[in-house]
């Protein structure tokens, strides 16, 4: 009996479609086992990192409230130690995140600089002012050694303390060799000389506005030492407080390449190092006198440099304030 072409080819396509039935079959049950395990995997997930996240909170917790140490008087400020008393001081607003098991740390810097800002602006008009007695006390048996800004603070004081040996245009190496000030004789003599006549117990020193324009600032530090040292044989028991620079004008400094800012900051950096080298105080009274930008105001100086009787004034008492 010969074949039906037919019906062979339709019994072909019958198997065919029932083979693509049982194959598709297979991909549903294979697509629904894996988002079965998916989803749990899923549940499993959120139930650890809630849990995670739990511990976290609390040991957070436990780090930022920690008991106060009465013995020591301290207060922690975020993980600082920070003043005294025992009540806790936090920077940062610190928040648990349950999603991701973690800790976010906000600080909240409106608040700090805020209460930041208004201190400084009390601070100042406090530091700037001082009375003549605790001036007198406080420079009582001290010198101030410099150039013509320190002449200036010589001649603006108004006090019978300290001394003072300074000239126009002296600098670091010069102060050793130039005769410009008068000792207790009345003599003409350097200003290394001038301090053989008394014994003192603090010399101020004021030197870097007529050095900004060496080109070495390796030679500005090795002279400065040398002019400390020399004061360290004649006062071997005084304290040595190197002040920074002050500033000059904005205008000043725009329009001038060698008495500017840039300048003036680069000098004050090789004055602290030389200073941290050599162990004497390094201080910086530029806050007695700078503006909010860091100038010295237009309005307090004839030249951009040098400063009226008030702004003078200052500098010595914002010393005596911070007890430099």
């Amino acid at each position: 009996m010969s074949s039906n072409p037919y019906r062979n080819s339709r019994n072909s396509y019958r198997r065919r479609r029932q083979k693509e039935g049982r194959v598709l079959v297979a991909l549903v049950v294979v697509t629904i086992m894996a988002a079965g395990i998916m989803g749990l995997y899923g549940v499993i997930k959120l139930f650890t990192d809630s849990s995670l996240s739990l511990k976290h909170t609390q040991a957070a917790s436990s780090v930022i409230q920690p008991e106060s140490d009465e013995n020591n008087g301290s207060t922690l400020q975020g993980n600082n130690v920070v003043g005294q008393g025992s009540s806790l001081q936090t920077e940062s607003k610190v928040t648990a995140s349950a999603s991701t098991g973690g800790i976010e740390t906000k600080p909240d810097n409106a608040a700090v600089d805020k209460k930041t800002d208004d201190s400084k602006k009390v601070d100042i008009k406090k530091l700037v002012t001082a009375e003549k007695s605790a001036e007198e006390e406080h420079y009582k048996d001290t010198v101030f050694v410099g150039d013509s800004r320190t002449q200036g603070l010589q001649i603006n004081a108004g006090l019978k303390n300290p001394d003072f040996f300074a000239g126009r245009g002296l600098n670091v190496k010069n102060a050793r060799t130039e005769k410009v000030v008068k000792n207790a004789k009345g003599k003409t003599v350097t200003v290394i000389e001038a301090l053989k006549d008394k014994k003192y117990r603090k010399v101020y020193i004021c030197y870097g506005i007529n050095e900004l324009g060496w080109p070495y600032t390796n030679i500005f530090a090795d002279e400065y030492k040398k002019t400390i040292e020399a004061i360290k044989e004649i006062q071997p028991d005084a304290e040595i407080v190197v002040q920074g620079i002050l500033p000059v004008t904005e205008k000043k400094s725009k329009s001038d390449k060698i008495f500017n800012m840039k300048n003036i900051k680069k000098f004050n950096k090789v004055i602290k190092e030389m200073a941290e080298e050599i162990g004497v105080t390094y201080v910086d009274v530029s806050p007695a006198v700078s503006n909010k930008k860091g100038f010295l105001p237009k309005n307090v100086t004839p030249d951009g440099v040098h400063m009226d009787r008030e702004y003078c004034k200052r500098i010595l008492a914002y010393i005596v304030n911070m007890n430099y």
